[in-house]
């Protein structure tokens, strides 16, 4: 017949006749083992209610996950290996990463990228112009500027519009093109009309950097590309202020109209990341 046998060899289902006191004691020591080998051990917890036998501590790829999500938790995020100030993406604030951790500064009126390896800085209320040669390199420390139109583009109600004195062949139409912002079989006019929210100025932010200009006055606020060079100094001359020239759909978003040079239609402007969707927000 089949048998449990215990760790001392004790056959607890067959036990060889004795004399009955001898028997009797035998099969109460017998009696108590088999009871003692039938109870199930309960396993030892930890402090995390986990067995020794099953508790992953040190070294364990759960451990190991914390450990990332708290390492990337305490990281330095979109300024991750800037040892100077740079502006963040939305243009609000700028930051930069000191061993392993973030040290950022909000920036209420924008942030003003600067030529690295500067820092990026906050901008102030105030600024002092200045235009030498055929246009603008330098930033307005502020942020202000006056704005113009300029070149073809589409109105709200789908009406193209040209510009008399603009050829509409953007000074940034070749990267324009490069970069997919526009179709390699595109002419100027059709790259304009299809990107429509763009400025000039590229002298001081460079082709293809995206702006955020707002009104002040009624707090709208559009994305718009560098696709063009200008205006000249000898317009920003006349008021002794930079000025950012936009296509006329930009202009009648903000103002409801174009603008010439003399309305000193006030916008401030603020660069943003170059993935930033173009028009309203």
């Amino acid at each position: 017949m089949a048998t449990r046998m215990l760790s001392n060899a004790v056959d607890c289902d067959i036990v060889t006749p004795m004399k009955r006191l001898v028997a009797v004691s035998f099969m109460a020591i017998v009696a108590a083992a088999c009871a003692s080998a039938d109870q199930t051990i309960a396993p030892v917890l930890d402090d995390s209610g986990a067995s020794d036998g099953s508790a992953q501590r040190d070294g364990s790829p759960g451990d190991a996950s914390i450990a990332s999500d708290a390492s990337d938790a305490g990281g330095c995020g979109e300024f991750t290996g800037n040892a100077r100030f740079a502006c963040s993406k939305d243009g609000n604030s700028r930051g930069k990463c000191i061993a392993q951790a973030p040290q950022i500064e909000a920036c209420s009126r924008g942030c003003l990228r600067s030529q690295a390896p500067a820092d990026d800085v906050c901008m102030g209320t105030t600024t002092s112009w200045s235009c030498n040669g055929l246009y603008g390199t330098t930033k307005a420390s502020d942020g202000d500027y006056y704005l113009t139109a300029f070149g073809c583009w589409v109105d709200a109600n789908a009406t193209t519009h040209v510009d008399p004195t603009d050829n509409c062949i953007p000074a940034c139409f070749g990267k324009a093109q490069s970069s997919g912002l526009c179709q390699k079989t595109d002419t100027g006019p059709q790259c304009e009309e299809k990107v429509n929210w763009y400025v000039a100025d590229s002298g001081r932010f460079g082709c293809l950097a995206r702006l955020r200009v707002e009104n002040p006055k009624n707090n709208k606020k559009v994305i718009v590309v560098v696709l063009d060079a200008g205006p000249g100094c000898s317009v920003e001359s006349k008021v002794q202020k930079a000025i950012l020239d936009a296509s006329g759909r930009v202009d009648e978003y903000l103002f409801g109209a174009q603008l010439g040079y003399s309305d000193k239609g006030l916008v401030h402007v603020v660069e943003v990341d170059p993935s930033t969707p173009l028009g309203p927000i």
